[in-house]
């Protein structure tokens, strides 16, 4: 992937916009965004390309808002293969998400 695992120009002006608050951001991202990669794992299985587009979307949201591009630019392949109900890659695509996901929350951690 071309895309940073933690772009600093995004994440910098989240912190300087967040300021305290961003730690409880940071966490919140943590939080939630495994719950939408489960989800996302879980739909796969199912050909379930709504819910699969939903989560996506959601991560997507999050992780561009704080700069997690590798997760973002997944995420945003994702939601539009299930937008479009294209399953060719979606379970390859995933995995790399997942990794992404691991390499950014590593990322983010050492923020806290």
């Amino acid at each position: 992937m071309n895309e940073p695992v933690l772009d600093s120009a995004i994440f910098d002006e989240m912190s300087e916009l967040m300021g305290d608050a961003l730690s409880d951001f940071i966490e919140t991202f943590l939080d939630n965004s495994p719950k939408l990669l489960a989800r996302i794992e879980r739909a796969l299985e199912e050909n379930d390309f709504d819910t699969v587009y939903q989560n996506a979307h959601q991560l997507k949201g999050g992780s561009g808002s704080i700069g997690t591009m590798q997760v973002f630019s997944l995420s945003k392949q994702l939601e539009q293969k299930g937008k479009e109900k294209d399953e060719a890659g979606m379970v390859e695509m995933f995995a790399q998400l997942q990794q992404a996901y691991e390499q950014a929350a590593t990322a983010l951690t050492s923020h806290l």
